[in-house]
C-alpha cells in the first residue's frame, strides 16, 4: 500500500507538500499541485481519514447511538440487522461507524464527549425505552441526525421505521380469521416508546372489526427477549380460561412461549396458536415454524442512513417519515382453535 512518502518521491516534493495538497491549503503551485495529484493517482494512493477531513472539513465518520445495555445489543438479532444496515452504508459512503451506548446516568457525558468536539459528521439512533435517546441535546447541537425507529419527541421528521399499526393489525386479523376470540398478547415493555403502542393499536382495531375488545387483563409485558417470553406465556397460559392464541411482539418472546408450550404438554397449534414480529432467522430454526409479521431491519439501517448523508451533503434539509412496509409470513404456528380436539378427539388441557 502506498504511502504519503512514496507519492512525495515519485512527485518530487516533500511530504509536507503532499500534505497540503491532500488538505487543499492554498500557496500550492498549480504545477506541482497537478503532480502530485497524478503521483497520487498512480500509485492509488488514498489520503487517511484524518487528511481528508482537513481537506472536507470532516471527519468521515457517523455516530450511531444505541442506548442499550451491551448484552441486550448483542444479543438481539434484530437490532444486530439494523446496525448491519448502518455500517454496509456507511462503507458504500467511505465512512466509519462510531457506536455510542449513552447509560442513562451519564447521557450528557456522552453526548458532549463525542458529539459536542466534532467527531462525527452525523449521527443514526435507534429508538429505545423512554428517557434513551435525549433529542433536546441533539437538536441543540445542530448535527444531522436520522432516526432509525421512532423520535422520542414524536416528531414526524428525519425517521425509518416500519408499519407497526399494521403488522398488529395483520397478526390479530390472521389469529381472528382462524376463529379465535381469546387471545392473549405478550408485549414489550410499557415504557418502550412506540413502536409497541403502534401495535396495541393495530391488534385493538383488527379485534374492534370483530366487536371484540382487547381484555387489559391478557395482555403481559416482556423485554423481548427468549425468558420473558416464557415467564409472561406462563402467566397468560395458567388462567382458568387460558387463551386459545398468543400474539407475541417479537419472535424471541414467540420462542419463549413455544418452550413453555412443550414443558407443559400444550400441542402447537392444536392446543396453542403462536405468531410472532420481526420474522428474524429463528421462526424457521424453531419447531414448528413459526408464523410471524415479517419486516426488514436491515433495510430499517439502509434507509436511514442513505438519508443521513443526504443530509450530511446539503441535498435535502429534512423528510418525512418513511414507514417501511410489513407483511403476514403464515407457517405452522397457527391454526383453528383447540385443533387437537377436533381432530383427535382428546381432552383439553
Amino acid at each position: 500500500m502506498a504511502t504519503i512518502y512514496d507519492v512525495a518521491r515519485l512527485a518530487k516534493v516533500s511530504k509536507t507538500t503532499v500534505s497540503k495538497v491532500v488538505s487543499n491549503t492554498p500557496y500550492v503551485s498549480e504545477e506541482t499541485k497537478k503532480r502530485v495529484l497524478e503521483a497520487m493517482e498512480q500509485l492509488q494512493y488514498s489520503p487517511n481519514l484524518a487528511a481528508r477531513g482537513l481537506k472536507g472539513k470532516r471527519t468521515y465518520v457517523i455516530g450511531l447511538i444505541v442506548p442499550y445495555h451491551a448484552e441486550h445489543l448483542f444479543h438481539d438479532p434484530f437490532i444486530l440487522d439494523i446496525v448491519l444496515g448502518v455500517e454496509s452504508t456507511a462503507s458504500d459512503y467511505d465512512y466509519s461507524v462510531l457506536l455510542f451506548m449513552p447509560k442513562p446516568t451519564d447521557k450528557r457525558g456522552v453526548y458532549d464527549r463525542f458529539l459536542r468536539t466534532g467527531y462525527v459528521d452525523g449521527v443514526v439512533t435507534l429508538e429505545s425505552h423512554a428517557g434513551g435517546i435525549d433529542d433536546t441535546i441533539l437538536d441543540e447541537l445542530g448535527i444531522p441526525r436520522v432516526s432509525a425507529g421512532y423520535r422520542e419527541d414524536l416528531k414526524q421528521i428525519n425517521s425509518v421505521h416500519s408499519n407497526d399499526r399494521l403488522g398488529g393489525y395483520l397478526a390479530l386479523a390472521h389469529l381472528l380469521e382462524l376463529g379465535h376470540r381469546n387471545i392473549g398478547i405478550i408485549s414489550g415493555p410499557a415504557n418502550f416508546v412506540v413502536a409497541v403502542d403502534e401495535r396495541l393499536q393495530g391488534a385493538r382495531e383488527a379485534m374492534a372489526e370483530w366487536g371484540i375488545q382487547l381484555d387489559p387483563a391478557l395482555i403481559g409485558y416482556g423485554d423481548f427477549n427468549v425468558g420473558s417470553g416464557y415467564q409472561v406465556a406462563q402467566q397468560l397460559l395458567e388462567r382458568e380460561q387460558r387463551p386459545s392464541a398468543l400474539f407475541c411482539m417479537n419472535d424471541r418472546m414467540a420462542a419463549g412461549a413455544m418452550y413453555y408450550a412443550h414443558n407443559h404438554d400444550l400441542l402447537i397449534p392444536a392446543d396453542l396458536s403462536l405468531i410472532g414480529f420481526d420474522d428474524i432467522a429463528l421462526p424457521t430454526i424453531v419447531e414448528p415454524p413459526l408464523t410471524t409479521i415479517h419486516q426488514s431491519p436491515t433495510e430499517i439501517g439502509k434507509t436511514a442512513t442513505q438519508h443521513l448523508f443526504a443530509l450530511i451533503n446539503a441535498e435535502i434539509e429534512s423528510f418525512a417519515t418513511i414507514t417501511l412496509p410489513v407483511e403476514l409470513v403464515v407457517r405452522q404456528t397457527t391454526a383453528a382453535p383447540y385443533a387437537r380436539s377436533i381432530h383427535m378427539g382428546s381432552s383439553l388441557k
